[in-house]
């Protein structure tokens, strides 16, 4: 009872016990509360292979799954998952929304070209013949154009979409990987892997107007757009997720995350970045201000390396395969 009437009686004591109680509670509480909590993977029919990007059409609610194992463009409601239908397009590498003109433009790698998708009937309405394998694209909807990386080559296709040709060849760095058009700023930008750059392409004239480096991050992957905060997200093959301004072309932030990701995505609401590592994690940032944080890793399945996020619901989907079959699977 000395004891017990020492440590109360005793203000300085209670006040650092409390203080220690306080900090192992906070702390306890975030180490077991996850990031994200990952649903039962779903089973697509009749299916089976890898996915490469996989992408939201936030106005029709569908998350949009380029399946290179399969050959096909699935699509399914993404807010729930429910599948609607697999369109047979060939080894396709992503999908771009073209909501003004109401289709899904697929980049086709084994047969060079990129197949248009009617987004209401999923029927295919059209192929543009492309000069080699189709990798990541773009779509600018101010002139009709997708802009397709000739994958491992030197070169980004200029194809509009609507006379279904090739506008113009434009030449970048070799390893064209992850491209985004932003309407802001009405530009494109496109990773070059090789040359560890961001390449910023004029629309109007169809030509590079800007090189940007993006060290930290060494053979630069997938990128994410924040249009509000003029940001663009790129991530490196090295494990480094940078942030870009838009206006001044510099690295403005940087972070460790899991090495080997493609794919990333940029949820505008809760302001974090997604990043899918082929080594079985799914990196988590924090990107509210410029300086980047990690909130940590979620364990995937291994080789899953294609993420998307439905802002409307903040749900994180992923796409992986094992054995012959075929997974989407969301995380929320």
């Amino acid at each position: 009872m000395k004891r017990l009437h020492f440590a109360l009686s005793s203000k300085p004591a209670l006040a650092i016990a409390i203080s220690f109680a306080s900090l192992y509670a906070v702390g306890h509480l975030f180490a077991e509360t996850p990031v994200l909590t990952a649903d039962k993977p779903i089973v697509i029919p009749d299916s089976h292979g890898k996915f490469d990007f996989i992408e939201v059409d936030q106005q029709a609610g569908r998350l949009l799954a380029a399946h290179t194992g399969n050959a096909t463009l699935d699509i399914f409601d993404s807010a729930t998952g429910k599948f609607i239908k697999s369109v047979q397009t060939g080894v396709d590498q992503d999908a771009a929304v073209d909501s003004k003109g109401g289709k899904y433009h697929v980049a086709v790698s084994a047969g060079k070209k990129l197949v248009t998708v009617d987004s209401t009937t999923f029927e295919v309405t059209g192929e543009t013949p492309l000069t080699g394998p189709a990798d990541i694209l773009a779509f600018d909807p101010k002139n009709n154009t997708a802009y397709i990386g000739h994958d491992d080559s030197t070169e980004v296709w200029a194809v509009d979409v609507i006379a279904k040709k090739i506008v113009a060849t434009i030449t970048i760095p070799e390893g064209p990987e992850g491209i985004i058009y932003d309407e802001v700023s009405d530009r494109v930008y496109a990773n070059s892997k090789i040359g560890d750059a961001v390449v910023v392409i004029d629309p109007a004239t169809n030509k590079p107007v800007a090189t940007w480096p993006t060290a930290p991050a060494q053979k630069p992957h997938g990128s994410a757009l924040d249009a509000e905060g003029h940001r663009l997200f790129v991530v490196g093959a090295n494990g480094k997720l940078v942030a870009i301004d838009l206006k001044s072309g510099k690295v403005t932030g940087s972070v460790d995350i899991a090495p080997r990701v493609d794919e990333i995505a940029f949820d505008p609401g809760l302001k974090r970045v997604y990043c899918a590592s082929g080594a079985g994690v799914l990196s988590v940032v924090d990107a509210k201000d410029e300086s980047l944080k990690s909130l940590g890793d979620v364990p995937t399945h291994e080789g899953t390396h294609s993420v998307a996020v439905d802002a409307k619901t903040h749900a994180v989907w992923i796409a992986f395969a094992e054995g012959n079959q075929s997974f989407i699977q969301r995380l929320k």
